[in-house]
């Protein structure tokens, strides 16, 4: 959260598997599971690709805010980004991706998106984006969810590059 408020964008983009709309999880209200609620203070829209999982009442709240769209992943290699002039911060979490590439995360969930799908939305935000994070990487495996992580960083740095 504290690099949207840094770059102060106007909309929130994330890879997630996770809505992350709840107010707290376990008891803590900054957690890994209330980023986006956190976002609603500092951005005028989230877009979450690849949503698949989440609170009862997140579900709710995407479905009750107009400022929330959830893409399903089944969804997410039609979606086209139509952000105008406004600012974008980008987020990755590598949970988005389905575990069979990327099973290094503390919370995968089956069904996720494919590398390609991931690499073509960082290659098409990327040039409007004022920020950009790769979280939940945690690559007790065998290196793919970092490895993964790292490309698309990599692809965000050359699309950003390129459009600016």
């Amino acid at each position: 959260v504290a690099g949207l408020r840094a770059c102060d964008p106007d909309v929130y983009v994330c890879l997630d598997a996770h809505l992350d709309l709840r107010e707290a999880y376990a008891g803590n209200p900054l957690s890994h599971a209330t980023v986006a609620h956190h976002a609603l203070d500092v951005v005028d829209e989230i877009v979450v690709l690849g949503g698949r999982s989440g609170s009862e009442d997140g579900w709710q709240c995407a479905e009750d805010d107009d400022r929330i769209t959830v893409v399903p992943p089944e969804s997410v290699a039609d979606w086209e980004p139509a952000f105008g002039a406004r600012d974008v911060y980008l987020s990755v979490d590598i949970d988005a991706a389905d575990p069979g590439f990327a099973p290094g995360t503390g919370t995968p969930e089956p069904f996720g998106l494919s590398p390609r799908t991931m690499h073509r939305v960082v290659r098409e935000v990327g040039p409007s984006a004022v920020g950009f994070d790769v979280v939940e990487v945690n690559d007790s495996d065998d290196g793919q969810a970092a490895a993964l992580g790292a490309k698309l960083l990599r692809a965000f740095v050359f699309a950003h590059a390129a459009g600016t």
